[in-house]
């Protein structure tokens, strides 16, 4: 689910390139229309950290500035007993959002439900 920012110049999306043997760990890319200049969002830790290679991000989407990343991810960690939310097949949505550089990472839900794929409403910036 590709999004692209609203200037056309950037287009960002979730993948596992980093480790294509993990089905699970989906990162941030940025790329240009024409395919260069890829660069990953480290979003959960630095570069080559263990705590990277483990990201759950999916559903990225950019702010109306394009200054802002809108996502869906398990950087939460469990914050209840699993029992408690039995059976979630998506345990993993709650919303972040990150700046493009990767700065300013900021946790927007709290729930054990996967929040859906994310919007930004036209009057936030």
């Amino acid at each position: 689910m590709p999004s692209w920012s609203p200037d056309g110049k950037l287009i960002a999306f979730s993948s596992n390139r980093h480790n294509p043997d993990n089905a699970e760990a989906f990162s941030i890319y940025v790329i240009r229309p024409d395919g260069e200049g890829l660069k990953r969002i480290y979003v959960a830790g630095p570069e080559g950290s263990d705590d990277v290679d483990r990201e759950r991000i999916n559903h990225v989407c950019f702010s109306a500035d394009g200054e802002w990343l809108l996502f869906t991810a398990s950087l939460g960690g469990v914050t209840a007993e699993p029992v408690s939310l039995p059976n979630q097949f998506q345990p993993y949505g709650d919303l972040h959002v990150v700046r493009l550089d990767g700065s300013g990472l900021r946790r927007l839900t709290w729930n054990g439900y996967e929040n859906g794929t994310p919007a930004w409403h036209p009057g936030w910036k």
